[in-house]
């Protein structure tokens, strides 16, 4: 086997980095996009220097790979994390605010209904069918409302 391992081209590494790369079109999140650009830039490098050793070779990828997976998630990754809109996620949290008449008693924990679902609701005071609630904070999935 460690003969074969003296037979590496650049072609190799190509070939490596586009299957790597065609792996991380199927969904792999970036966990793969930096050993492929390190088997790419591997084989460019072997291309124009020539005449390498095959641990030369793979010592060359495994840096390449580790320093193209750290830029990636330094660099790239950390500006996909923030957003606009934090709360887009997290269906309970876009309830906060929201104003509500009751539908039925509340006796400081029930289930209301909020368009087609049924949610759990918490409330300090207990409160009656008809009057006007405000969502002002959410735990999970249960809705901390009060009256207004």
């Amino acid at each position: 086997m460690w003969e074969q391992l003296d037979q590496l081209t650049h072609w190799h590494w190509i070939i490596l980095g586009l299957v790597l790369l065609i792996a991380e079109a199927f969904g792999a999140a970036g966990f793969v996009l930096g050993a492929s650009i390190g088997c790419l830039l591997t084989g460019c490098i072997v291309w124009i220097v020539g005449d390498m050793s095959w641990e030369a070779q793979v010592l060359l990828a495994a840096v390449l790979a580790a320093a193209c997976s750290v830029l990636y998630w330094r660099f790239f990754q950390a500006s996909l994390q923030e957003s606009d809109r934090p709360e887009l996620n997290h269906r309970t949290a876009q309830f906060i605010g929201r104003k509500l008449t009751l539908k039925a008693d509340i006796d400081f924990e029930g289930r209301i209904q909020i368009g087609d679902t049924f949610w759990k609701v918490k409330s300090d005071t207990a409160l009656q069918s008809g009057d006007a609630v405000e969502v002002i904070s959410v735990d999970e999935s249960t809705l901390t409302i009060a009256k207004i």
